[in-house]
């Protein structure tokens, strides 16, 4: 059996399919294949694994056949992706049953809402074949692959492995604990210890934090700062500017599309960075969050002996929720939730998932958020 976890936008074409029960599971080796519609024209599904994000795109329409057409697609991808048969034909045949289920997986929506954006983005450049534009978008780095693979290609590869078929993977067991990763004080002295106000753009009234961190951590580790500070997952692209360079996590393939782009992970904030300096900072290029970074002081390793780096030490607000449109669409969404008679009222608040409230921040998530990205760094998936 195969369980296609479908988006809303997506169910909802797809109201006559077999619905898969509470307790169904694929039993492929690849596990859940998540989908959503892009209402392209011709309009498109696409299709991403749970366990590699490897994306599949299919024409949708007729959408009463797609559930019976995505097999034979999602076999031919991975074909492409060196795949043996024998493996290939294991997973066509547990495939033979295939049922539909809703998302249950922020993680895996925020990846394919980034997918989304990558995908129309080469379609705008001239990459229309579907299978082609599938093997394409198999190669952007994806935050949730940091230090797995980084992109879907290189986590299929790495879950295949040399022998062709498919690995057996181990799921984490939820007995067994997880020591957190100690993280001592990093020595100070080379750059002192930068205070940061980062600030998110067109957000009324401003949401906030001030957080500290080491001048010799290099810009990828700010990144991830900030990251635990707001409480964003780190599903998506990334990028800062500073002075008018652009830095990021650069293709390795070379392909960055025509834009230069310096490797964050070898740049120090002390180097590009000092009191008085301003940073641009932008997180998700679909939803295009904007952040302006203000390095408001510059402080003597002493000022902090009693603190452990980074800190966290204030804000304000709570961070707008992943994939929920930008500032224009965060300012929606808080319409909605502040109505109860609205009538998408109660699926936004499903949609969220968890209690949300607007004015409130609480910097003591910071350390949860940083150990949980270091595990990820570690490859733990944490969720």
């Amino acid at each position: 059996m195969l369980v296609v976890r479908g988006t809303k936008k997506l169910r909802d074409r797809l109201k006559k399919a077999p619905a898969a029960g509470s307790d169904d599971a694929s039993t492929t080796q690849l596990g859940d294949w998540f989908a959503t519609a892009l209402f392209w024209r011709p309009q498109v599904a696409l299709f991403v694994n749970q366990q590699t994000f490897i994306p599949v795109l299919v024409e949708l329409v007729p959408a009463a056949t797609l559930l019976d057409r995505a097999p034979e697609a999602i076999e031919t991808v991975l074909r492409r992706h060196g795949l043996e048969q024998e493996s290939l034909t294991a997973e066509r045949g547990a495939m033979a049953d295939v049922r539909l289920a809703p998302t249950n997986d922020r993680r895996v929506v925020g990846v394919m809402n980034e997918l989304s954006f990558q995908a129309e983005v080469r379609r705008e450049h001239g990459v229309t074949d579907l299978v082609e534009l599938s093997l394409d978008l198999a190669q952007v780095i994806l935050g949730p692959l940091h230090n797995r693979g980084d992109s879907p290609d290189r986590a299929l590869a790495a879950l295949v492995g040399s022998a062709g078929p498919l690995a057996e993977v181990i799921p984490l067991r939820p007995d067994v604990a997880i020591p957190a990763p100690t993280r001592a004080a990093p020595t100070s002295g080379f750059g002192g210890v930068f205070q940061l106000k980062v600030t998110l753009r067109g957000t009324k009234p401003p949401v906030w934090r001030r957080v500290l961190i080491d001048g010799s951590s290099t810009l990828d580790q700010v990144h991830s700062v900030i990251q635990a500070a707001f409480g964003w997952w780190d599903y998506h692209l990334h990028e800062f500017e500073i002075g008018g360079t652009r830095y990021g996590a650069p293709d390795p393939d070379g392909d960055d599309w025509g834009i230069s782009i310096i490797d964050e992970s070898g740049v120090r904030l002390d180097s590009v960075a000092e009191a008085g300096s301003r940073i641009s900072y932008t997180y998700d290029f679909g939803d295009n969050w904007r952040h302006d970074v203000v390095v408001e002081k510059v402080l003597p390793a002493d000022a902090t002996m009693t603190m452990t780096l980074p800190a966290c030490v204030d804000g304000r607000r709570a961070c707008p929720p992943e994939d929920c449109g930008g500032t224009g669409g965060f300012a929606r969404l808080l319409e909605v939730l502040a109505d109860p008679r609205h009538p998408e009222h109660g699926e936004r608040r499903e949609w969220i998932g968890r209690p949300f409230d607007p004015a409130a921040f609480d910097p003591s998530g910071f350390e949860e958020n940083l150990r949980l990205a270091e595990l990820a760094a570690l490859g733990v998936d944490p969720l």
